[in-house]
């Protein structure tokens, strides 16, 4: 019985390893390298986008601080200005603006380094592909039906999934394991 469920598992996984090798087969280290970067750069500008519509909701903004506020029994409605919520609203959009453009500088400096064969920057990017990845897939799936923005999600996180995968076909020269030529 147990013969039975292995080799099961083998025709059906076999199929699958040889046409994922055959996507990866046609490429290039280099050619892959900037699919790759391209696929996790537009990763970052839909999460970066996401996290920009969450953000610039002034109501969701509104909902949580009256939220906060009213857990303090301390707080003086009276010793605020006026404008002090929408200025505290621009303070903080203005600071995930920021937030989002450094990340993204960032990941482009780490882009310049896998390209130019880092190893960290290997590493870096195969944590930040499968993490980006589900984390996309996660979002966008279920919403399909909510808006094409929810399909662009998925779709890029299908896209980082692939990058993922790819990575651990070309990998870095110093990740390989070295084989000894000498004899014991």
């Amino acid at each position: 019985m147990a013969k039975t469920n292995n080799i099961t598992c083998s025709v059906i996984i076999l199929p699958y390893n040889n046409s994922m090798d055959s996507l990866y087969n046609n490429l290039t280290e280099k050619k892959f390298k900037l699919i790759a970067i391209f696929f996790c750069f537009l990763g970052d500008l839909v999460i970066s986008k996401y996290a920009w519509i969450i953000v610039s909701k002034k109501e969701l903004f509104e909902k949580v601080f009256l939220m906060i506020i009213k857990n303090n029994p301390d707080f003086d409605e009276s010793a605020v200005p006026k404008n002090f919520f929408n200025e505290l609203f621009q303070l903080c959009s203005q600071a995930v603006l920021a937030m989002i453009v450094l990340v993204i500088i960032i990941h482009a400096i780490n882009y310049i380094l896998y390209f130019k064969n880092k190893i960290f920057a290997y590493k870096y990017l195969r944590i930040q592909s499968w993490l980006g990845g589900l984390g996309l897939c996660v979002l966008g799936f279920p919403n399909l039906t909510q808006g094409w923005f929810n399909m662009v999600m998925a779709l890029s996180g299908v896209t980082l999934i692939y990058t993922g995968i790819g990575l651990s076909h070309f990998t870095p020269k110093s990740l390989v394991p070295k084989v000894s030529s000498k004899k014991a």
